[in-house]
């Protein structure tokens, strides 16, 4: 396939977009390298080709092979773009927003004076989460999702791991407005077996971050396949839960030294019970 002209120009939703559409095509070893520049946009920015190689263990013509997969010339027309999303999402971003990135990333981030170090980058990485939140999320989208929710027989609500936190609040927050759903929780082991209740007319929530717990990808998978709806919060476009969904936000893409932020995705979590609560007369009930 001919290389397609100015695609070094592509914005990074464009590239994401284009990612998506190719990831199921490309080699083991290529797909890891995918994982990684999603999971690591800021390394991905300012890091050499040859240390972002040496950190996955891989040749640098291999981020050459995965650039060239995706029709670019070269490994630094994709860094090209993750500089240019990188100096969009730093609020009061300048010119200097290389020195800016690279003080989170030993952090030494900017921020209130006297204030810990530690503290300061995660507030950093917490801010630049829920800006990106607000240029991701679409009214359209949200509506689409709350009205979802409020035709729904029953709703059932997932995430494991680091995601727990946001599924058990959403849960809290839909049964304190007398929402009829349910938190899959997979106490003694029985997670499959809680899944078994979802049926035509429900709808799942849920949320996966990397590494993508295959129990609740396999719970999204029996949802649709028994005629519910799936709702998805997830961090990039290439999760595999996002094929698996009737609509899906993505959230919470910041990691900082390999910590990811939920701050995004609880505040989503928080816009949809509210949503939902604001005509709370109109939620199917039995």
């Amino acid at each position: 396939m001919a290389k397609t002209e100015g695609r070094a120009d592509y914005s990074f939703d464009e590239f994401n977009i284009v990612l998506a559409g190719r990831f199921d095509g490309l080699s083991k070893q290529l797909k890891k390298i995918a994982r990684f520049i999603l999971d690591n946009p800021v390394d991905t920015a300012l890091d050499t080709a040859a240390e972002i190689a040496n950190r996955l263990e891989v040749q640098p013509s291999s981020l050459i092979r995965f650039a060239q997969a995706l029709d670019f010339e070269g490994f630094s027309e994709i860094q090209k773009i993750f500089r240019a999303n990188l100096v969009q999402q730093l609020p009061g971003y300048s010119a200097n927003y290389s020195d800016r990135i690279q003080k989170l990333k030993e952090g030494a981030s900017e921020g209130a004076e006297g204030a810990h170090p530690i503290l300061n980058v995660f507030m950093e990485a917490n801010r630049d989460a829920l800006t990106s939140l607000q240029s991701e999320v679409s009214v359209a989208r949200l509506d689409e999702a709350i009205n979802t929710i409020k035709a729904a027989k029953n709703i059932y609500i997932l995430g494991q791991r680091r995601s727990f936190p946001v599924a058990s609040y959403l849960y809290y927050m839909m049964r304190n407005l007398d929402i009829r759903a349910f938190l899959l929780d997979g106490v003694g082991g029985n997670l499959s077996e809680q899944a078994r209740l979802i049926g035509d007319g429900d709808v799942l929530v849920v949320a996966t971050f990397p590494n993508y717990a295959d129990e609740v990808i396999g719970v999204a998978q029996q949802a649709r396949d028994a005629g519910a709806k799936v709702i998805a919060m997830t961090d990039k476009l290439v999760s595999p839960i996002v094929k698996l969904s009737d609509t899906y936000f993505l959230t919470d893409k910041v990691t900082v030294s390999g910590f990811r932020t939920v701050t995004g995705t609880m505040c989503l979590a928080q816009a949809l019970a509210i949503g939902l609560g604001l005509d709370s007369n109109q939620i199917s009930r039995t």
